[in-house]
């Protein structure tokens, strides 16, 4: 509700005028009304529609300007009043009131950054004309205190009290979500520069690899892009690391940008001043932050599963259940560990096992540290408590949910729930930008290395090689990647992937490529295909790609763990074998004709790398299929013997051997792709 201030000013005490003159020349603030929040800045965070809608909720402009009118109005009571009232209680309004337009401005100035996508100019100016208003409204206030309350001067007041009461009511209604809106617009798209389609199915925990798999499709451009949107948070020259890229990616791809984006700013500001300050301190603090990753990982599988049981269950009472699961979960997991990192950072102790009222009064006793007031505002004991205590229910009858036998919105806890989860990421964000500003001055000491470090080590050796993942589970010694549905192409770079994440984790004994159809088979690499893949792979990364070579020992490793006949394995390895041959000889075929050396060399040193990894191959099998394997490699080994003195020319018709191959064993069957014989025939 607005704050009416009067039309007229009505009486006013002599007295109180000279002591409102007074408290005005002596008054010393730290920057005059008409000096704050400066020049907005250019929008430069693009956004999609609703993500500018839950800016526009988030910054909540008009609750501001109804402070700024109540401290208005409290000055306004003073007219009547003594000199010395005046004296006692004007300079504590007046700074309030200036505290409330520095507020509200910086607040104004956090909404200018943000770049909407279907929003009309005058929307997007919303926050600053409002912040004008305030600005005015306050700069006006002063002049009529010090011209004795004059009439003249009080209608200005008024004026620009109205202007920003009329913004603030036209702010309230953009936020609320409107038909006309578009059904769709992928934010990934909007505010990354890649598709929906490259990066956001899956899991959020294998974002990262979906991610860098789409940022090698054109490096250059997207690292422009996200540095020009991020230039509040970084530096454009800092290089874009896997880690850093990961933070400002999923920061821009935020369901709540504003209070992301601030808790970002925050949280790099804190932890870069005591890396400033005290480097050992700061780097023990986040050393044991970042050993509790499982727990981060297993509380964020959680809220995601609450979130879709929230959005699939038909009933209320079953979406209550689900909120209130989440809110429990966010504040016990997320906010509990931020507030507690902060508060060590600040020199503080969190008692073990302390409830979240300790947790909110020891953040809220932190005074000039925005950063504890924003988490603190995320605590509501009296709802946390009644979900620990399952004193709550949805009541069918009269439709709103019961906290402790008190009404409560479900969609307003929903809100919170989701509003301290974003506050916590966003300062995960603001660590990784400390941490890559003020490189020279982390202290990385030995730790050990837990399996979710080793997780994302194998997600980025997948995203080097452009493999897509959706998730990642361990069991044991065994990994399990979720992946999209396996084609003849995509089979190679599933073998790459694996080679990589062999040399980014060792320990592991099997890998797994689940695809999404479930009808399809287990993609089975164990210990031994890998071993092998390796000893043909190592060698060549630093000359040559040792894909398809490296894959033909973990292609036979595969057919035979997932029990095909040896005949079968044996073909499904020599006709991708001969067709990189034949396949490299009709590609150097034009330069072979006409007698280059080079193409010659090229065409001969492949042929030797195939042979290489097709005897690879046959070690891991036996019998029949072994010795069939062996002698294939043994007469391409030959024919590039006898080769060597031929002219180039000589070798357009040559390599009948695998051609022979081809023919009798392709198209090969491989149990993970559906119809590959049909559509070769």
């Amino acid at each position: 509700m607005d704050v009416s201030l009067p039309d007229r000013l009505g009486t006013v005490d002599r007295k109180s005028c000279a002591a409102a003159r007074e408290v005005i020349r002596k008054l010393n603030l730290s920057a005059h009304p008409e000096q704050i929040t400066g020049q907005q800045e250019v929008a430069f965070v693009p956004v999609t529609r609703m993500q500018w809608k839950t800016v526009l909720r988030d910054a909540d402009l008009s609750r501001l300007q109804r402070e700024t009118d109540e401290k208005v109005t409290e000055v306004l009571r003073l007219r009547t009043a003594s000199g010395r009232t005046v004296g006692q209680q004007l300079p504590k309004l007046l700074r309030s009131v200036h505290a409330s337009v520095v507020a509200l401005g910086a607040v104004a100035e956090e909404v200018s950054r943000f770049s909407p996508s279907h929003t009309s100019a005058a929307e997007r100016r919303l926050g600053t004309d409002l912040a004008r208003a305030n600005r005015s409204e306050a700069r006006a206030l002063f002049a009529c205190l010090e011209q004795g309350w004059a009439e003249s001067a009080w209608s200005a007041v008024r004026k620009y009290a109205l202007a920003a009461q009329a913004a603030g009511k036209t702010l309230e209604a953009a936020t609320r979500t409107d038909h006309a809106d578009p059904p769709y617009e992928d934010v990934y798209q909007r505010t990354l520069g890649v598709s929906a389609a490259q990066v956001g199915s899956g899991s959020g925990v294998a974002s990262r690899e979906r991610l860098f798999a789409a940022w090698a499709e054109a490096p250059q451009m997207l690292d422009h892009r996200l540095l020009r949107s991020m230039r509040h948070l970084i530096d454009d020259s800092l290089p874009l690391t896997v880690i850093l890229l990961h933070h400002l990616a999923v920061l821009a791809i935020s369901d709540r940008p504003l209070v992301t984006h601030r808790a970002a700013l925050l949280g790099g500001d804190l932890v870069t001043s005591h890396l400033k300050s005290d480097p050992e301190l700061t780097c023990s603090v986040m050393t044991r932050h970042v050993a509790r990753e499982p727990e981060m990982v297993s509380a964020h599988r959680g809220q995601i599963a609450y979130l879709d049981t929230y959005y699939q269950e038909e009933y209320q009472e079953e979406k209550a259940r689900a909120v209130m699961d989440l809110h429990r979960a966010v504040l016990e997991s997320d906010v509990r560990r931020t507030a507690v990192v902060v508060l060590e950072l600040l020199g503080r102790t969190v008692p073990q096992g302390a409830p979240l009222a300790t947790v909110r009064d020891l953040l809220a006793a932190q005074d000039g540290q925005p950063l504890c007031k924003l988490l603190a505002s995320t605590i509501r004991s009296e709802w946390r408590n009644a979900s620990a205590h399952e004193d709550f229910r949805w009541d069918p009858v009269n439709g709103t949910l019961l906290l402790g036998g008190r009404p409560a919105d479900l969609d307003e806890v929903l809100d919170a729930a989701l509003r301290a989860r974003a506050i916590c990421r966003g300062f995960e964000h603001g660590v990784a930008v400390a941490y890559a500003q003020n490189a020279s001055l982390v202290i990385r000491g030995a730790t050990d290395s837990n399996y979710v470090g080793r997780d994302l080590s194998i997600l980025q050796a997948a995203g080097e090689a452009r493999f897509p993942v959706l998730d990642i589970r361990r069991r044991g010694s065994l990994v399990r990647l979720d992946v999209p549905d396996l084609s003849v192409e995509s089979l190679r770079e599933a073998f790459r992937a694996i080679i990589r994440a062999a040399i980014a984790d060792p320990s592991v004994e099997s890998w797994e490529r689940r695809q999404t159809s479930p009808d399809r088979p287990l993609l089975h690499v164990d210990r031994t295909g890998t071993r092998a893949g390796l000893q043909v792979a190592e060698p060549l990364w630093d000359t040559a790609d040792p894909l398809p070579f490296a894959a033909l020992p973990l292609l036979a490793n595969a057919m035979t763990n997932a029990r095909e006949p040896t005949e079968t394995t044996e073909s499904a390895v020599l006709c991708p074998a001969a067709a990189h041959v034949l396949g490299e000889r009709d590609r150097l075929s034009p330069t072979l004709a006409q007698g280059d050396p080079a193409a010659k060399e090229e065409l001969i040193s492949t042929t030797k790398l195939i042979s290489v990894g097709a005897k690879a191959a046959a070690h891991l099998m036996k019998g029949a299929s072994h010795r069939k394997l062996l002698v294939f490699t043994q007469v391409l080994a030959g024919e590039c013997h006898q080769l060597k003195s031929a002219p180039p020319y000589a070798l357009v018709h040559e390599f009948m051997a695998a051609y022979r191959a081809l023919r009798r064993h392709g198209p090969p069957h491989l149990p993970w792709i559906t119809g590959l014989r049909d559509s070769a025939v």
